[in-house]
């Protein structure tokens, strides 16, 4: 009997031993992705090794970006080796036996064959390649409830066999990690007909830019403008662990009227994609969008918002925009004339803005439904700011002390838990800064007052003095015009009037751009007859803040 019950003893110790070893070992995630060319969706293969628990939990992101609602684009979703015990948005509790193997799949519907900008973040399976961006079409564990912070992912593809597989983390058709769930939701995931280059940038570390042909620039033009934008910001955050690194560019599919020009971005995991049409050309505008995604590695990444994190968007969007701006020039890749275009049209853009005012709170429940308007005041006023407060430092004594701001909160970032809200923003800066940025910060961010920048915010390179400018007017509703290929909403008394323009005219040709002091060109068809347009758009003349290079600062020389 006593020797009956010390077997018993020794199995129960070996199989809690066991249990305990299981315990320790990461749980697996194993996704497989099928984007299907034929029928335009994504059918997608999750097996989760669980380990020491009789419930876990999964979901998806209830929203992302423009992409809207993420739920509907999940159909079939079934699960073998548990039982849903609870539902609710895109979350879902499930039930299993104790270290159970969890296979989940489902069917991803994008809402489209095309990427417009209405939905550039929406998943997309097109011909030639699949895009998706993991908040808007996969599965993940959910935090908390007692499951692990990381674990052992592995991803494999099923593609053509012509085509190239890559992530944010890892290119290949079978590659794995060691992750978060929100690093996987947070990254890029990408397959097709895809050209990739790997550069490897001195003192930083290797890139891997991504992007199917078509596109008017060069590719390996392109890739080495990243190498060297990479670099230049690395030196400036004084980065010494930046890690691989992936560039993802991908087209959007609306066409653009000619003379135009519309990018945008987005900051992902040890990655950005950045959305542009396929007719764009290397210049400042493509630099300026591919520094600011760069600058959210530091700003977003490794300081990332407290939830919402719509109220510091002014810090984390309209920080970096200040900061791209600099470094593209403090590096010499921009010259002062190229930098001061650039701020003048954002001062103008300012206060041209009826929401220039909106506070914090109108920020969060209005960016993307008002995103010409609300949707700009955070990118705005974080420029704005960063200006201001980097000229009243440096008369304070302190040469660059919105530099050293951002500095410290990133050194309290990679020191430990630590995530932005305007609270702390305010006791750092007030710690690293002074007194004064106590008033500064109740007055702009708190209050949302109208941002005034010193005209000598940024002497001696530029000079800024208060000029009479033109807002800009196109004279009539250029979205509703362009779609019905007919002038509508012309506005009475503008320039677009008085050059003779008239509601209901044909358009048959179009140069547009949004700057007051260029010349707008409209060819309109008037029965068998074209006839020309010309005019300046300029509405209200005003008279605000703009910069110049000054006379005696030396030029930079773009590189």
């Amino acid at each position: 009997m006593l020797r009956t019950t010390r077997r018993r003893m020794l199995g129960a110790a070996l199989l809690a031993a066991v249990a305990a070893a299981r315990a320790a070992e990461p749980e697996t995630l194993t996704y497989t992705l099928h984007p299907d060319p034929g029928t335009g969706r994504i059918r997608v293969e999750l097996t989760w090794r669980t380990a020491g628990r009789e419930d876990s939990s999964l979901g998806v992101s209830p929203r992302w970006g423009n992409a809207g609602e993420i739920e509907p684009f999940l159909q079939g979703v079934h699960f073998d080796g548990a039982v849903v015990a609870g539902r609710e948005r895109g979350a879902w509790t499930l039930r299993h036996r104790r270290d159970a193997v969890i296979r989940v799949t489902y069917v991803v519907q994008p809402p489209g064959r095309a990427l417009t900008w209405a939905r550039s973040h929406a998943p997309v399976v097109t011909p030639d390649y699949f895009h998706g961006v993991g908040h808007t079409f996969l599965l993940t564990p959910l935090a908390g409830g007692g499951l692990p912070d990381t674990y052992e992912v592995l991803l494999r593809w099923d593609v053509p066999r012509d085509w190239t597989a890559l992530c944010s983390w890892a290119a290949g058709r079978g590659v794995g990690d060691r992750l978060r769930p929100h690093d996987l939701r947070h990254s890029t995931y990408a397959a097709g007909r895809l050209r990739t280059l790997h550069r490897d940038v001195p003192g930083v570390g290797p890139l891997t830019v991504a992007l199917p042909a078509g596109f008017a620039f060069p590719a390996d033009e392109f890739a080495e403008l990243a190498a060297a934008l990479i670099r230049d910001q690395c030196r400036f955050m004084q980065e010494s662990a930046f890690p691989p690194f992936t560039v993802l560019v991908v087209p959007i599919d609306e066409p653009l009227p000619r003379g135009t020009t519309a990018l945008s971005g987005t900051g992902l995991y040890h990655s950005f994609v950045l959305f542009v049409p396929p007719e764009t050309r290397l210049g400042d505008h493509v630099e300026h969008l591919f520094a600011h995604e760069l600058l959210h590695y530091w700003n977003g990444g490794i300081l990332v918002a407290e939830e919402p994190d719509e109220l510091v968007y002014w810090f984390t969007e309209g920080f970096t925009d200040y900061f791209a701006l600099r470094i593209l020039f403090e590096s010499g890749r921009w010259d002062a004339a190229t930098y001061a275009k650039w701020l003048n049209r954002h001062l103008r853009a300012y206060h041209a803005n009826p929401a220039r005012n909106a506070t914090n709170a109108q920020i969060q429940a209005r960016f993307w439904q008002d995103r010409d308007t609300v949707g700009e005041v955070p990118y705005q006023r974080g420029l704005l700011l960063g200006l201001r407060w980097q000229a009243l430092a440096r008369q304070k004594g302190s040469a660059d002390g919105v530099g050293m701001l951002f500095r410290h909160l990133l050194g309290r970032a990679r020191a430990g838990e630590f995530r932005l809200n305007n609270d702390r923003i305010r006791a750092a800066g007030r710690s690293v800064l002074g007194d004064w940025f106590a008033a500064e910060f109740a007055r702009y961010v708190e209050a949302a007052e109208t941002v005034e920048v010193p005209p000598d915010a940024l002497a001696p390179t530029l000079t800024g003095a208060v000029q009479k400018v033109y807002e800009f007017q196109l004279g009539f509703d250029r979205e509703a015009s362009l779609a019905a290929q007919k002038v509508k909403g012309l506005i009475s008394g503008s320039a677009a009037a008085r050059a003779g323009l008239r509601e209901g005219d044909e358009l048959a040709g179009w140069d547009i751009h949004g700057e007051a002091d260029r010349e707008i060109r409209l060819q309109v068809r008037r029965g068998d007859k074209l006839q020309t347009i010309r005019y300046f758009p300029r509405g209200t003349a005003v008279e605000i803040l703009q910069f110049k290079p000054a006379a005696t600062a030396p030029e930079r020389s773009a590189k």
